[in-house]
């Protein structure tokens, strides 16, 4: 994000400035606040952010969006000391508005939305690291694509972006339609349909019609991975063809070669890239932004250069070295994320033993034991050395587990620090670990205690 006067800040939110200050980033957390920041005060249900106005200050915030209603007391808090401020009615109307004017004064963008069960963040990265060797590109930084996230994101584009790729998030009906009000792509990708979110949104056929609105009446090009089963009638609800993608349809790609937890070898053209991000389920994302990007005019070489230089988030199937070698893949899970890295992990060619280390799955509703069952029949076919179940949820694949005789490779417990001491008595040297489990259940809580292991 450049730096923008508070003024202009006001302007767009229809509020009141009180003193000129410049903000170069935001943040709703005051724990997440830098030297810059514009601390935005939302009110939660369980948190009012109103009260962590001061803290943010103390940390460096160089303003703050407050609510009419809370000034009073706010400058009682803040003392004599004049501290800049952006006076609005509603602070998340307001950073609402005040993105959605940010983006209008950007016309000249081209404009690219992702969204999908899984895979958006990673195929964002790999096609923002593309676009970025075709001109200046601006990206959801992380995965900020949530209703706070979106209009937050969208502040890092300026001036001389020709690109934006931002992740659009949903897990409830009618989100999607709030977010094309503030970004309505002229190319949209979606991953992919599949379980994420089914406890809030109820049916997988509810996901495609919300996901795809994406697909607006205004998009210029759609993308879904091929073979999808909704590719039709997602194509017949919007009105639009839809190009696929994956091993068969990306144009232009020739030999691709596995390198195991090396990544992958793709040949573009008379060009090669190695992509450093491991499974099946990451070459098919780069397919996805290697369609994109040619389609917007992207070279072979601008297409390599920006897959080499991608990196694996955080969190998303990034690979650890040391004596013991861990797949972090715990940003989040669902069965389609689960299943596909385990099926990776059994094809993996691997000296040593390989260690699953699995969290529950959440949101998933009333699909939640069934997937979970699902999942324990995976692990008993996978066939690992050993398997540390964590969680409530995974309580069900225990039991199925259990009745099915396979238990003697498999430990459950849904205590952190049972699992934790099992763990560490159960690996050793040589050993390959997945960390998988959704974001709630911090898996990567287990990453320092795996690589201390000497």
């Amino acid at each position: 994000m450049r730096r923008i006067s508070c003024q202009k800040l006001a302007r767009l939110a229809s509020g009141t400035a009180t003193a000129n200050a410049f903000v170069s980033s935001i943040a709703v957390d005051s724990r997440q606040v830098e030297r810059g920041s514009l601390f935005i005060a939302l009110q939660g249900e369980m948190v009012n952010g109103h009260d962590y106005v001061t803290d943010a200050f103390e940390r460096g915030a160089s303003a703050a969006m407050v609510a009419k209603s809370h000034l009073a007391r706010l400058r009682g808090r803040l003392g004599k000391e004049e501290r800049p401020l952006i006076v609005v009615d509603d602070p998340r109307t307001a950073l609402w508005q005040m993105a959605k004017g940010y983006v209008e004064e950007h016309k000249n963008i081209v404009k690219i939305g992702i969204t999908g069960s899984c895979g958006k963040t990673t195929t964002k990265e790999m096609l923002a690291s593309i676009l970025s060797e075709m001109g200046p590109t601006a990206k959801t930084p992380g995965n900020f694509n949530s209703d706070i996230g979106l209009p937050i994101s969208l502040f890092e584009i300026d001036k001389e972006s020709e690109y934006g790729v931002f992740e659009m998030g949903i897990d409830r009906v009618g989100e999607m339609d709030r977010h094309l009000s503030l970004w309505k792509p002229e190319i949209a990708l979606i991953t992919n349909i599949g379980l994420s979110h089914i406890g809030k949104l109820g049916t997988t056929d509810v996901i495609a019609k919300e996901k795809s609105k994406i697909f607006s009446p205004s998009l210029e090009r759609a993308y879904m991975v091929e073979n999808s089963p909704y590719i039709s009638r997602i194509s017949a609800w919007r009105g639009h063809s839809i190009n696929q993608y994956g091993l068969s349809s990306t144009k232009g790609v020739g030999q691709i070669i596995s390198l195991g937890l090396q990544g992958w070898l793709i040949e573009v053209g008379p060009e090669q890239a190695h992509l450093k991000a491991v499974g099946k389920h990451n070459l098919i994302n780069a397919l996805g932004a290697i369609s994109v990007a040619q389609d917007l005019g992207g070279n072979p070489s601008q297409i390599c250069a920006g897959l080499e230089n991608f990196t694996p988030v955080e969190g998303r199937s990034k690979v650890v070295n040391g004596s013991v070698t861990v797949i972090e893949d715990w940003y989040n899970s669902s069965v389609d994320s689960t299943t596909s890295i385990l099926d990776y992990m059994v094809s993996l060619p691997w000296q040593g033993r390989k260690l699953a280390v699995l969290g529950s799955m959440k949101e998933l509703g009333d699909m939640s034991e069934e997937a979970h069952l699902h999942i324990a029949h995976k692990l008993l076919a996978a066939k690992f050395d050993d398997v540390f179940l964590f969680g409530k949820e995974m309580s069900s694949a225990w039991s199925e587990i259990k009745r099915l005789g396979g238990k003697d490779h498999f430990f459950y417990t849904n205590d952190w620090e049972a699992l934790q001491k099992k763990m560490l008595e159960g690996t050793s040297r040589g050993d390959l670990v997945l960390l998988k489990g959704s974001r709630s259940m911090a898996m990567e809580r287990l990453v320092p205690a795996l690589t201390s292991i000497a």
